[in-house]
């Protein structure tokens, strides 16, 4: 093994670490102290406490970053900082457009196959100027979140994939990559986080479905990271993708009944179709992702 790919493994094996130790320390201390679940408790209290810990949560990747890059002496010129928009504003464009295609596809999809007997307009009635306006304002409204997003894209595709490509083909960085963004939510998911506690196979189930819901997303965020050599367009469809999914919207759109007979699906149903768009996103960026030639210098 060359130097060159021990110092690799070395400055991942610290940032994976740093990563991860304080959801790891912090959710069971939590858990500990209130007596239940961060994310699926009944104490308003530990309600606030658990929005700070997502969005400050979301920035320890970059702080991991920093930390490891002063630490192993590593320079900071192939850092993924700059904005290049020259032969690459169509993965500018995507970044923001993907994830709204993605969320209206799975409102589709919940109506096309689960809400039988029932037209488009009656299961969405909400569909209206007044909302559409309101749609438009949550779309904006991204913009507050894109630092906690910019934090973990930072560390997940701006620091650990690179590394992950120097050391194993693309289609394993890929997977390797996903699952391990996956499990760093892990203690988050124990939690109730997304999918509470209620469910069948409870909490293994739920991590399963995180780590397979990041290997899908981390095709489209590679790609576009490695192809601009930027991480802004990776951090633009992370806060989008987190504001807009279709959870919200069916909040925003949908009727009474519909989401009533959304909540009587099970949780594969759920899944399967309000991350139908996701699975199309991926399939198409990981065969762009495997086209694409060696990447140039980052600046």
């Amino acid at each position: 093994m060359s130097n060159e790919k021990r110092l690799t493994i070395k400055r991942l094996a610290i940032f994976l670490v740093i990563s991860f130790l304080p959801f790891v320390i912090l959710i069971p201390l939590l858990w500990n102290v209130y007596g239940e679940p961060l994310y699926a408790g009944e104490n308003e209290q530990l309600a606030a406490i658990a929005y700070v810990v997502g969005v400050f949560g979301m920035m320890i990747p970059a702080a991991a970053v920093l930390i490891t890059r002063l630490a192993t002496k590593e320079e900071f010129e192939k850092s993924y900082l700059g904005a290049y928009f020259k032969g690459k504003s169509g993965y500018w464009a995507a970044s923001v457009i993907v994830p709204v295609l993605e969320s209206i596809t799975g409102l589709l999809m919940i109506w096309a196959f689960f809400i039988s007997g029932t037209s488009l307009h009656d299961a969405y009635p909400n569909i209206n100027p007044q909302t559409i306006g309101e749609f438009i304002l949550q779309l904006s409204s991204s913009v507050i979140i894109f630092f906690p997003a910019f934090g973990e894209e930072w560390g997940w595709r701006g620091y650990m994939m690179p590394k992950l490509l120097k050391l194993m083909p693309k289609t394993a960085a890929i997977v390797v990559g996903g699952i391990i963004w996956g499990l760093w939510h892990a203690p988050l998911t124990v939690a109730g986080h997304n999918f509470g506690t209620d469910y069948p196979g409870y909490p293994f189930t739920g991590i399963g479905i995180m780590c397979l819901e990041c290997v899908l997303m981390n095709c489209f965020l590679t790609l576009v990271t490695e192809k601009t050599r930027s991480i802004y367009p990776a951090a633009f469809f992370h806060m989008i993708h987190n504001n807009l999914n279709p959870t919200i919207l069916i909040l925003v759109f949908a009727s009474a009944d519909t989401i009533q007979r959304i909540n009587e699906m099970s949780l594969p149903e759920k899944l399967l179709t309000t991350s139908g768009g996701t699975i199309v996103t991926a399939v198409i960026s990981f065969i762009l992702f495997l086209r694409m030639d060696k990447p140039q210098k980052s600046a």
